[in-house]
């Protein structure tokens, strides 16, 4: 179970990468939204990535398909509503969850002992949180909709 310093923690490394390196606010939301406010999307960019160590976890990141194509276009340099091949939306949302995590790790972590996996990502239609098991499900609120999470030990 996710605890609430891994919550604040978490929320600190998102909201630094997210803002930095995007230019797009985000915050962990203390409690999941009602169900009648998801307003999901028909694609979502499924990443996962783990560490381990003296401490481990395994998060998965349900990341809205038109938050990755902005993000993909903005990290390539072209405009925001570009052309975008699905590699390179996989590509980008691969190292969004790596620089997440990593941040994550580096302040659970300082003294480096734990190792951070390599990131994997993939398309996924029909998502939804209520399909979510294995860990706790969070969300986190972007001007493109919630990016859902799900944290495992």
């Amino acid at each position: 179970m996710i605890t609430d310093e891994e919550k604040r923690l978490l929320n600190l490394a998102a909201v630094e990468v997210f803002g930095t390196m995007y230019f797009t606010p985000v915050e962990l939301l203390p409690e999941l939204p009602a169900q009648d406010n998801w307003h999901l999307e028909a694609q979502y960019i499924k990443t996962e990535i783990g560490f381990n160590g003296p401490q481990r976890a395994r998060l998965c990141f349900y990341f809205p398909r038109s938050l990755a194509v902005t993000i993909a276009c903005g990290f390539l340099g072209m405009g925001p509503e570009c052309e975008v091949e699905e590699a390179k939306i996989l590509d980008t949302m691969r190292e969004a969850a790596n620089m997440m995590v990593g941040n994550l790790l580096g302040r659970l972590d300082p003294e480096g002992a734990c190792v951070l996996g390599i990131p994997k990502a993939e398309v996924v239609a029909d998502f939804s949180p209520a399909s979510l098991a294995g860990g706790d499900v969070l969300a986190l609120i972007s001007d493109f909709g919630f990016i859902w999470a799900l944290f495992g030990r």
